[in-house]
């Protein structure tokens, strides 16, 4: 679960920090910056998993284009960013190796440069990265400004480690700088830092050592949802991934996979009814959802179950109902854990249906302070953009954010910049009690998008 980010030199963001909990909408206008925080959460998923070099072709724009714009026109050299993070309580390898964690809360910090080889060529190299323990003392998450319930503590809140597992160390008299993976279970080991195009962490590919491991699959299991109805409509074929893609093309192979896995004697659609179930209390008419194959062609389809009686191919249900079915088939999938970022689910959804929605989706991530939490549970959460007045009426407190551009001038250029703020959603009277400026009032919010509503 990601607990809170900073950001700085990547995009509109400078000196930037946001706290999230388990369930936080992120509203306010186009060009606001909401995208551009998702791709620092891209970003960083793909660190974890890949080189730089591929890592950056998956954002959009060319990579000098990621590093924050100066007053003068110049662009930065650096960009640096830190989560924090709580862990699993136990990691499972590709070889099938479990191992519990000891301490579930991490701070992970990456900072990557701009350099010139040799031969005047740029490259993008990880100059420094970090892994350290949140000690118990200093750990400030509150999410919903409340107590994390007894039970929570109990199954997810360990605290039992000290020294960092990584650290970018320095040699003598400004030698050559290296990355040192500490002892964890196993004996440390050090690498060369001087031109890394990779982080330390996409090469930690087993629970050889923990911790690190832990922490590299959490970040690699961010998910981030774009989907193209396009894609949805069409039947996906059998051999597609298993996991559901970004535009959702594969989503019928999804259900498929999820209703055999799932499957009972009692209960032969397994948690595809649950799924259904959802889809029928989200959107009127619909009563079930049925997944064919096609043994020819060697497809899965999606069938929607009517109230007159008549099924209905994707290929002719509304943008809207499919866009609700892939959010619910992604997170009832047994196989899904981590974080979820979904740009405007208001999109197709009628109004009217929209607090429905909103509701069930906060009820399917995990409740901190609840003391009916388990401890296989998996950690589940969604950080949702939107610029809808009907989802800001739809929120409960703190769960609300809004971004802005603000301007920041440069007297020794005479130049003005702009850079994201996000600050917090109060209500009037909360708002008049904190006496702080890093918050918006509700009344504020409420009205600008009732605006840009009125423009669009």
């Amino acid at each position: 679960m990601l607990t809170r980010i900073e950001i700085d030199g990547f995009k509109t963001f400078e000196n930037f920090a946001l706290d999230l909990g388990p369930f936080v909408v992120i509203l306010g206008p186009n060009a606001s910056g909401k995208s551009n925080l998702f791709d620092a959460i891209r970003l960083l998923s793909h660190l974890a998993g890949t080189d730089l070099r591929t890592a950056v072709k998956t954002l959009r724009g060319e990579p000098q284009e990621l590093f924050r714009r100066e007053a003068d026109g110049s662009s930065v050299t650096r960009m640096a960013f830190t989560v924090e993070l709580l862990l699993a309580p136990e990691v499972r390898d590709p070889w099938g190796d479990t191992v519990k964690i000891s301490h579930s809360r991490v701070r992970y910090e990456v900072e990557i440069e701009r350099r010139k080889d040799d031969r005047g060529i740029e490259r993008l190299v990880v100059a420094k990265e970090e892994a350290k323990p949140i000690l118990a003392q200093s750990d400030k998450w509150r999410p919903k400004q409340q107590e994390l319930s007894a039970q929570f503590r109990q199954l997810f809140m360990k605290y039992g480690r000290r020294t960092p597992w990584l650290t970018t160390t320095t040699g003598e008299s400004g030698g050559k700088r290296s990355f040192k993976i500490n002892q964890d279970g196993r004996k440390g080991r050090t690498r060369p830092a001087e031109a890394a195009e990779a982080t330390v962490l996409s090469s930690i590919t087993s629970a050889e050592f923990p911790h690190l491991y832990a922490l590299r699959e959490e970040m690699r299991s961010w998910r981030f949802l774009q989907l193209d109805p396009n894609a949805l409509r069409r039947p996906s074929p059998t051999t597609a991934a298993l996991e559901l893609e970004p535009d959702g093309a594969n989503l019928a192979t999804v259900l498929a996979r999820i209703q055999a896995e799932t499957a009972m004697e009692i209960r032969p659609k397994g948690d595809l009814a649950d799924i259904a179930a959802d889809l029928t209390s989200l959107i009127p008419g619909v009563v079930g959802v049925s997944i064919e194959e096609d043994k020819k062609n060697r497809e899965y389809r999606i069938d929607i179950d009517m109230r007159d009686g008549f099924p209905f191919s994707s290929r002719v249900v509304s943008d809207g109902t499919l866009r609700v079915l892939a959010l619910l088939t992604l997170l009832h999938d047994p196989k899904h854990r981590g974080l979820v970022c979904f740009e405007e689910p208001e999109n197709g959804v009628h109004p009217f249906r929209l607090k429905a929605m909103i509701e069930r989706l906060r009820e399917l991530v995990t409740d901190p302070t609840s003391e009916e939490v388990e401890e296989q549970e998996p950690l589940s959460q969604m950080l949702l953009n939107s610029h809808s007045p009907v989802v800001l009426s739809c929120l409960e407190d703190d769960e609300a954010m809004f971004a802005d551009m603000v301007s920041v001038v440069n007297p020794e250029v005479d130049k003005i910049s702009r850079k994201t703020r996000i600050r917090p959603v109060k209500g009037q009277g909360e708002l008049l009690a904190e006496e702080n400026r890093e918050y918006v009032s509700k009344v504020e919010v409420e009205r600008y998008l009732h605006s840009v509503d009125r423009e669009g």
